[in-house]
C-alpha cells in the first residue's frame, strides 16, 4: 500500500478499495455524492454533474467496504444532506456507532424555494466511532463555523479550514487517511498542509488534474 499513499487514484473508490488490506485506515472524511443528481443552477459555467449521484444503490456496498479497510478504532465522517441521511445512518449503523451528527454552519444562505420555504444554511457531517479514539484537544460543540467556498472547482468543493479541524480533532500518531471521494482534493491539501499521510480516488479525470495543481501549491510535510 505504501506505493498508493499520498495520491489521488483516478479509479472507482469499490474497486480501489479491492486493493487495500483489512484494518489500514486511521481515519476516514469524504463528501460523497447525496443520491440528489445535485447541480447548482447559480453558475453561468455549470460543473459536471456528480457521478452516481442519481441514487444511493452504491452505498450499502459502499460502506461494507469501507468499515473493512478502516481500523476498529477510526474515526470517520460524510458529509450528508438531510434529506437522506437517515439512508446514510442507516447503512452505516450496521457496522458503525453514528455518535453524532455534526452541523457544519456556513456564512451564508443556499438557493432553493425563496418564499415557501427556509433558506439552508447547512450541511450535516455524520461523525462515526467507537468511542476507543478519543477527540484532540477537549470537547468541541456539534456546530462548526466554516465560510463555504464559492464551488469555483467543483460543485460541492468543502473549505480546507473545515477540513482541517475535523482532520485535527481526530488524528493520532501515524495516521493514515482515506477520502474515497476526493472531488476538487480538499481532504488531500488539508493533510498535506498538516503533515498526515493520505490517499483517495476521484472518478472524473478533469478534477484529479485540478487537485493536482492545487497539491503543488501547498506547503507542508512531503512524503
Amino acid at each position: 500500500m505504501k506505493n498508493k499513499m499520498n495520491k489521488i487514484h483516478n479509479i472507482d473508490c469499490l474497486e480501489f478499495m479491492k486493493q487495500v488490506p483489512d484494518d489500514y485506515f486511521d481515519l476516514v472524511l469524504t463528501d460523497s455524492p447525496f443520491g440528489m443528481s445535485f447541480q447548482s443552477g447559480r453558475r453561468e459555467k455549470k460543473h459536471k454533474k456528480i457521478q452516481n449521484d442519481e441514487n444511493l444503490d452504491w452505498l450499502p456496498d459502499f460502506v461494507k467496504e469501507l468499515h473493512r479497510v478502516s481500523k476498529e478504532n477510526a474515526h470517520m465522517y460524510l458529509f450528508c444532506s438531510h434529506h437522506l441521511v437517515e439512508v446514510f445512518k442507516s447503512e452505516l449503523q450496521k457496522y458503525r456507532k453514528v455518535k453524532n451528527i455534526l452541523i457544519w454552519e456556513k456564512n451564508n444562505i443556499g438557493m432553493g424555494d425563496l418564499e415557501g420555504d427556509y433558506a439552508p444554511k447547512y450541511e450535516m457531517i455524520l461523525f462515526c466511532s467507537n468511542g476507543s479514539t478519543k477527540l484532540n484537544d477537549g470537547r468541541s460543540a456539534n456546530i462548526i463555523k466554516a465560510t463555504r467556498t464559492q464551488n469555483d472547482l467543483h460543485p460541492t468543493q468543502k473549505p480546507v479550514d473545515l477540513i482541517e479541524f475535523l482532520l485535527k480533532k481526530s488524528l493520532i500518531p501515524d495516521c493514515k487517511v482515506f477520502d474515497p471521494f476526493m472531488g476538487s482534493g480538499t481532504t488531500a491539501i488539508a493533510c498535506k498542509s498538516l503533515g498526515l499521510e493520505w490517499c483517495g480516488c476521484e472518478l472524473e479525470a478533469d478534477y484529479v488534474e485540478i487537485a493536482n495543481k492545487r497539491l503543488e501549491a501547498v506547503q507542508g510535510s512531503l512524503f
